[in-house]
């Protein structure tokens, strides 16, 4: 009967730590970033000195409102009450015996929790119209289209000096190559940011300086010598601010919101004394 009864009391110990833990995520985070409620809110309890704002009985009982089809009753209040309250006890019964310091998993969800409240409260505010076409052009590349070329590539032995003395004499390059030392490759147009799929990063830098007609080779990597004939090329293009503002708008909170988080890290850093082994 005593071992059964230790059992249960350790069944009761991981729940209430677990649940110590879901709700110690909404503690530190509202206490990290709500707004001051001011003296003249009321509590709704106080439990070891620790107070429960009537603002958060509020937001408990809207819970309970969203999962009901029948209108509240005092009954649903006292319920979301008691249900605070029983999270603070367990709280300050975590803080207690020190869970956010030896729990490496509670740690890294509290982390993860602050982030995301930062995040959020980021989201509230939109950016204004100048503050997005400022990032647009901040931006040159958000919403670009790339260029694109219509291009043979080819591939000999190091140092393939025939194959360069033939291209030099005026030979068309498809007669100085076979059909098995071209590089097989999409028919038609191909984006510039594609190529790396199909050629090599020394053939890719060799591109820019070209212009439709030319051809760049012998570029060796490795034992290999890389021809590569620029037929057309289409420059990059990029849309107006009008048909890009969704995007740029989603960009740019994100943007802000990465930048909020980093600012806030930089505060706490910057308020606290940190010691590391020299």
């Amino acid at each position: 009967m005593a071992h059964r009864t230790e059992r249960d009391r350790s069944r009761l110990t991981d729940a209430a730590l677990l649940l110590a833990t879901a709700a110690g995520f909404l503690l530190a985070t509202w206490q990290a970033l709500a707004p001051d409620l001011g003296a003249a809110d009321q509590a709704a309890a106080v439990v070891n000195g620790v107070v429960i704002s009537q603002a958060d009985l509020a937001r408990a009982v809207e819970a309970i409102a969203g999962d009901k089809r029948n209108p509240l009753t005092a009954a649903d209040r006292a319920r979301a009450l008691d249900t605070l309250i029983t999270e603070e006890l367990l709280i300050q019964r975590a803080e207690q015996i020190g869970l956010l310091q030896s729990d490496r998993m509670v740690r890294s969800a509290v982390v993860d929790a602050m982030v995301q409240a930062i995040v959020s409260r980021e989201q509230a505010a939109a950016p204004d119209e100048q503050t997005l076409r400022r990032f647009y052009d901040e931006h040159p590349l958000l919403g670009a289209e790339a260029a694109r070329v219509q291009l043979v590539h080819a591939a000999r032995p190091w140092p393939a000096t025939a194959t360069v003395t033939a291209l030099r004499q005026g030979q068309a390059f498809e007669s100085v190559f076979a059909p098995a030392a071209l590089t097989p490759l999409p028919p038609g147009w191909l984006r510039m940011d594609a190529l790396t799929t199909y050629l090599p990063g020394g053939v890719l830098q060799s591109l820019p300086g070209l212009v439709p007609g030319d051809i760049a080779g012998p570029i060796r990597i490795g034992e290999q010598a890389h021809f590569v004939w620029l037929q057309d090329k289409q420059p990059g293009q990029r849309p107006p601010f009008e048909a890009l503002r969704d995007q740029v708008l989603v960009a740019g909170q994100a943007r802000h919101q990465e930048r909020a988080v980093i600012d806030t890290v930089a505060r706490l850093r910057a308020s606290a004394e940190i010691q590391t082994p020299s």
